[in-house]
C-alpha cells in the first residue's frame, strides 16, 4: 500500500469524531422525554453515516484499489476512491464546522466553558491543515489554520451567542460542502 493511504487513514479522525458528536447530541434530544423526538432520529442516522458507512465505504475502496480486486470495475472503483478522498480530505472543513454546530448546539443546555466548544474546533482545524496540506503549495497550511484562527476571533470578540454560533457553522458546513461537490465534478469533466 502506498504511504499517503496511510495519510488518510489517519484522517478518518474527523468524520469518527463527527458521528460520536451526533450520536452524543441524539442522546441529548432525548434525554427527559417520554416520546422520542423525529430530531434524534435524524442525529442517529447521520452518527451511523460517519461512523460506519463514510469509513467502511472508503476502507473498502482502498483495499480494492490498491489490491486490484475487480479488475473490470476499475474506473468506478477509481472514481469512487478519487470521490472518498474528496469527501474526506476536502471534507475535512465542512466536518468540523458541522462538528462545532452540533457543540455549540449542545452548550446551551450544559454549563461549560466556551472552550468546551473552540478547543476542538481549534484543533481540528490544526490536525487537518496540517494533515492535508502538509506539502501544499503557496503555504496553504497557514492559510487554512489562519482561516480557522480568524473564524473563531471575529466570533469571540463579536460576543456571539451560541445559537448566532451554530447558525454560522452550520452555513459555513453547507456552503463549503456544495462547492467541494462542485469542484469534485468539475475536476471530472475536465479529465
Amino acid at each position: 500500500m502506498e504511504a499517503y493511504r496511510y495519510q488518510q487513514l489517519l484522517y478518518l479522525v474527523v468524520p469518527i469524531l463527527l458521528g460520536i458528536e451526533f450520536f452524543v447530541g441524539a442522546k441529548e434530544e432525548k434525554k427527559g422525554k417520554e416520546e422520542t423526538p423525529l430530531g434524534s432520529y435524524f442525529l442517529d442516522f447521520f452518527g451511523f453515516i460517519f461512523i460506519a458507512l463514510v469509513p467502511s465505504v472508503f476502507l473498502f475502496t482502498i483495499y480494492a484499489v490498491e489490491f486490484r480486486l475487480f479488475p473490470s470495475q476499475t474506473i468506478a472503483l477509481a472514481r469512487l476512491d478519487r470521490y472518498g478522498v474528496m469527501f474526506l480530505f476536502m471534507g475535512a472543513w465542512w466536518q468540523v464546522y458541522a462538528f462545532t454546530a452540533l457543540r455549540a448546539r449542545r452548550i446551551r443546555k450544559r454549563q461549560c466553558t466556551k472552550w468546551w466548544v473552540w478547543g476542538p474546533y481549534l484543533g481540528l482545524g490544526v490536525f487537518i491543515s496540517i494533515l492535508i496540506l502538509w506539502v501544499s503549495p503557496w503555504n496553504l497550511k497557514w492559510v487554512s489554520i489562519i482561516w480557522f484562527i480568524i473564524i473563531f476571533g471575529i466570533l469571540s470578540l463579536l460576543k456571539t451567542s451560541w445559537k448566532t454560533i451554530e447558525k454560522v457553522f452550520w452555513g459555513l458546513m453547507l456552503f463549503t460542502f456544495l462547492m467541494e461537490n462542485i469542484f469534485f465534478l468539475w475536476l471530472e469533466t475536465i479529465q
